[in-house]
């Protein structure tokens, strides 16, 4: 595995000079565990310039640095951007860390991104998925979603449909006297809000990749021994949303 072939395979599901993408991965699915230990940082520098040299100097990989775990059913919580670590896989945690990588201040859904517009995709830290987001911000930039040895179960894009239309089986909460804390130390009051499933339901998204396929949006290829799938943020929006305005409860398992 190496970053000319995972370069190669982003390109052939649709990447291209100055691309935006949101980029969900599995390292383990690229090679076998013994390819990976035998590679410098068990092959994340590879996966990632393989995306940054698919995407070329113009564009703007992003990934998911999620805290969700540790912070949304707290009543205040701090949330260190430079310190608190990515729960999200290692590849975020790698990734966050690297040099030029900037992070979100949401208290929960932060995301790292580096490239031309990175600051854009950081949106204002308040809603999660809705307006102002990084999801919107995403969906503005008309960017991809790239899923690298993982399915839609994984899809946070489509947390954005539920928020845009307000289900019912959802509702804010705020982080009122919470703090964030800059990479410079500056403390600063948490304007996040959080849209919370109530008890008793579940997220069912795995299915959403028949749906799309139907509707011809999906990019299918590979990299390494990973499955790949692409496909642009505002095709996964728009498809999804028309079905959830017509049944709000489509995304969540009987």
């Amino acid at each position: 595995m190496t970053k000319e072939e995972i370069r190669c395979g982003f390109r052939a599901v649709g990447l291209s000079e100055g691309d935006v993408v949101l980029m969900h991965s599995d390292l383990r699915t690229l090679a076998p565990a013994r390819v990976l230990k035998s590679m410098p940082d068990y092959g994340m520098s590879a996966l990632i310039a393989g995306a940054l040299e698919a995407i070329g100097k113009d564009g703007t990989l992003v990934m998911p640095t999620f805290t969700w775990d540790s912070f949304h059913d707290k009543e205040t919580v701090v949330f260190d951007v430079a310190n608190t670590p990515s729960e999200v896989g290692s590849v975020t945690e790698f990734f966050r860390n690297m040099p030029g990588v900037i992070r979100g201040h949401h208290v929960c859904h932060s995301v790292a991104a580096t490239g031309a517009h990175a600051l854009d995709v950081m949106g204002d830290a308040i809603h999660p998925f809705g307006e102002g987001s990084t999801f919107d911000q995403l969906y503005r930039l008309d960017s991809w979603n790239l899923f690298v040895g993982v399915s839609f179960s994984v899809c946070t894009a489509l947390h954005s449909v539920e928020e845009l239309v307000h289900v019912p089986y959802r509702y804010y909460r705020d982080f009122r006297g919470s703090t964030v804390v800059l990479p410079d130390g500056t403390e600063i009051p948490s304007r996040s809000v959080e849209f919370l499933r109530k008890q008793g339901y579940r997220n069912c998204f795995e299915k959403m990749e028949a749906v799309f396929a139907r509707e011809g949006i999906l990019r299918i290829g590979k990299a390494g021994s990973a499955r790949l799938i692409n496909a642009r943020i505002r095709d996964i929006v728009d498809v999804t949303r028309a079905l959830v305005e017509k049944d709000p409860y489509f995304l969540v398992k009987e």
